[in-house]
């Protein structure tokens, strides 16, 4: 369920601002700890609050910003808690945590981190996770989605990549970095919460506004891709590498070898290797196992649902292992090729 769609019960109380445009804007409070529980689950994503506390368990506030695949939400609690996400599998959506208050802390693969004004973390979906929050503390979040994460991430580096970035789990605040990002937040939080601001009217002004989001997110937090975004940008990459990707794009639906690449590049296989891992940060088959994904994800997309199927639509594009072609759908965009294809009834 989406969170324009969750409706009150009694002891809850939604205030809700004029939706312009496209910004979901709520705000929910309630004194009992499973009804703040039942918000968490519509808005964000299963997860189970259980009392730590001695007293009688109370409730708390929960307040939402944003679009589903991109969003600020703040989360104050009432009493001790511990929020447990149960394991699932991996989907888009990836989370930045910190508190606006006292401390906290997140448990996840065996490891535990701090949640303060000073450190944050991150984190996908997927792993188990226990956030242990003390009373009265109050989280501030961000919701985005993977795949924007590693779209913006290619247009910044100027080639595709594969799959999604791994970000550091642990954030320190305290640097300059830090202080950039938190700033970028607040802006964020202001332009979100203005009801004349322009993103509310303008899907243009959108764009340019999570695309602004994304690139500071990308520049502030240690991932995958941090070094090759950080450091100076390499020379224009030579024609032999332009014209194996301009054939790679041609002839993506075909059996094509890396011997089949470097001929028509007209270089040999190891110089061809070495000018995609220099300029591309993979391999030429990489790029092109790349190229077929994008083109089965469209092909899903737009396809009909009754009268096509995955194993049809991969062996157009050129996969021929259907094991291993849904393994890399996934871990490219969060869902298996048959979600994706469900997707299109409702297009």
């Amino acid at each position: 369920m989406s969170p324009a769609a969750m409706k009150g019960s009694p002891g809850q109380e939604i205030n809700s601002a004029p939706q312009n445009g496209p910004i979901i804007d709520q705000t929910w409070r309630s004194a009992k700890l499973e009804e703040l529980e039942n918000a968490l689950n519509t808005f964000v994503s299963p997860q189970r609050l259980i009392s730590t506390s001695r007293e009688t368990p109370a409730g708390g506030m929960f307040g939402y910003r944003g679009q589903i695949d991109l969003g600020l939400f703040r989360v104050h609690v009432e009493s001790d808690v511990e929020i447990n996400q149960a394991p699932e599998d991996a989907n888009d959506r990836m989370a930045f945590v910190t508190s606006l208050s006292r401390p906290s802390q997140l448990k996840i693969q065996g490891e535990t981190f701090s949640i303060s004004q000073q450190h944050a973390v991150i984190f996908p979906s997927g792993p188990q996770r226990v956030i242990v929050v003390p009373k009265d503390a109050e989280h501030h979040v961000l919701i985005t989605s993977r795949h924007k994460i590693m779209e913006c991430c290619a247009k910044l580096l100027g080639y595709d990549i594969p799959g999604f970035l791994d970000f550091d789990v642990g954030v320190d605040l305290d640097t300059s970095t830090g202080h950039s990002w938190l700033r970028l937040l607040e802006y964020v939080e202001a332009e979100l919460s203005d009801p004349g601001a322009l993103i509310r009217q303008s899907p243009i002004a959108w764009r340019q506004f999570e695309q602004s989001l994304l690139t500071g997110f990308l520049l502030s937090h240690r991932h995958t891709y941090t070094n090759a975004l950080l450091r100076p940008q390499s020379a224009v990459a030579p024609f032999y590498v332009k014209r194996a990707e301009a054939y790679i794009e041609a002839h993506f639906s075909e059996p094509l070898s890396l011997a089949d690449i470097a001929a028509h590049a007209r270089v040999s296989a190891r110089s061809l290797q070495n000018g995609f891992q220099s300029f591309r940060g993979m391999t030429p088959m990489a790029f092109l196992r790349s190229v077929r994904l994008q083109h089965v994800h469209r092909a899903l997309l737009a396809a009909d649902p009754a009268a096509a199927t995955v194993t049809e639509i991969a062996l157009a594009c050129g996969f021929g292992h259907m094991g291993e072609f849904g393994t890399l759908y996934k871990r490219t965009f969060g869902e298996t090729p048959k979600q994706t294809l469900a997707k299109a009834v409702y297009r």
